[in-house]
Parts: structure tokens; C-alpha cells; sequence
């Protein structure tokens, strides 16, 4: 899977991304904001795992680049007509600068119209939480993309820290989406 626009390219990872993307899951600073506040302990191996073990169209696991430069990733999982993406910009240096809105609209826009995706599955709906304390991505959620917060699971979670965590769900519909960008 390979997505461009503008300056950002959403990419399937590959076994040489697994040395980023173990350093990422496992810095505390990166993790943070999904609840791994020591990060994840993964090791490499378990990183080259995960990588080979995702490589079909219905499950992705994707490094985002700008400007040629590794700075994220995106990953997601489709069943039955609802597809559950996570992502994250982990390098500090590229938060806050308003790719995280595009990003997230360039992968909509993939998710809902990819032929090879639909013409098996029709994504109808995507969902997905943040945790209750990321308000900088609620923010974005709410007020720059104008998605729907449709619910909030009240101590879901035990983080490896043994702090219950709040998580807040959020979904667009196909016909949502559109709408939106008329």
C-alpha cells in the first residue's frame, strides 16, 4: 500500500522499518499519549513479527513520511464493513505543525474509496478511541475534522503502570465523510 499527497507518503512498512518503529514503541515520550508511559518494551523481533504478520489489504501496519523522512505511523484493521485505524507522528518535531489532520484525511479518503479494499468489503464506518487525557487529539478529532465523539469507556484499560485508563470513542460514516468535504 503506498499513498502520496503533497508532501506526505503513507507506506506500508517493511522489515526495514522495524529498527524506527521498535525505537518508537519503545520510547516512553512517544507512547505516552496511547498509554505505554514507559513504552512498550517490544522486542525487535517481536517488531519484525508484527511487520510480516500484517501484509494483507484488510490489515495494514504503515510508516507515514514527510518530505522523504520517516516521522509516524498508521495502522489499521478492517472487519466486516468498519475499518479501526490508530496512528501516531512520533517524531516531536513534526507535532503540532497541522499534518496530523491530513494525514488522517488522506487515509479516510483511502480507506473509503481503495477499489481493492471495497470491491470485497465497503468500508461503511471508521472507528476509533484516544485516550481521555489526549486532548490535543480530541481537539482535532472535534474542532478541525468535525468527526463524531459517540462514547466514552470509563476505566476500559489497566496500563502496565496499573493506572486505569479512560478511552473516547470516535466514528465517521462514509456518507460523513463526503458530506464534509463538499
Amino acid at each position: 500500500m503506498r499513498i502520496e499527497k503533497d508532501n506526505i507518503v503513507i507506506r506500508s512498512a517493511t522489515i526495514d522499518d522495524a529498527l524506527q518503529l521498535n525505537k518508537w514503541w519503545n520510547d516512553g515520550r512517544v507512547m505516552e499519549y496511547v498509554g505505554f508511559p514507559n513504552g512498550v518494551g517490544e522486542p525487535l523481533e517481536d517488531t519484525i513479527k508484527n511487520i510480516e504478520s500484517r501484509k494483507d489489504e484488510y490489515s495494514q501496519l504503515c510508516i507515514i513520511e514527510i518530505d522523504g523522512k520517516a516521522v509516524g505511523e498508521i495502522n489499521y484493521n478492517i472487519k466486516g464493513n468498519t475499518a479501526y485505524p490508530g496512528w501516531k507522528i512520533c517524531d516531536a518535531n513534526y507535532q503540532n505543525k497541522d499534518y496530523g489532520p491530513k494525514i488522517i484525511m488522506v487515509l479516510f479518503e483511502f480507506l473509503f474509496t481503495d477499489e481493492t479494499i471495497n470491491s470485497k468489503c465497503p468500508v461503511e464506518k471508521i472507528a476509533w478511541d484516544t485516550l481521555l487525557e489526549n486532548k490535543r487529539a480530541q481537539h482535532v478529532y472535534e474542532s478541525k475534522l468535525g468527526v463524531r465523539k459517540v462514547g466514552v469507556k470509563k476505566d476500559f484499560w489497566k496500563d502496565p503502570t496499573g493506572k486505569l485508563r479512560t478511552a473516547v470513542d470516535y466514528e465517521i460514516s462514509r456518507e460523513e465523510f463526503f458530506d464534509s468535504r463538499k
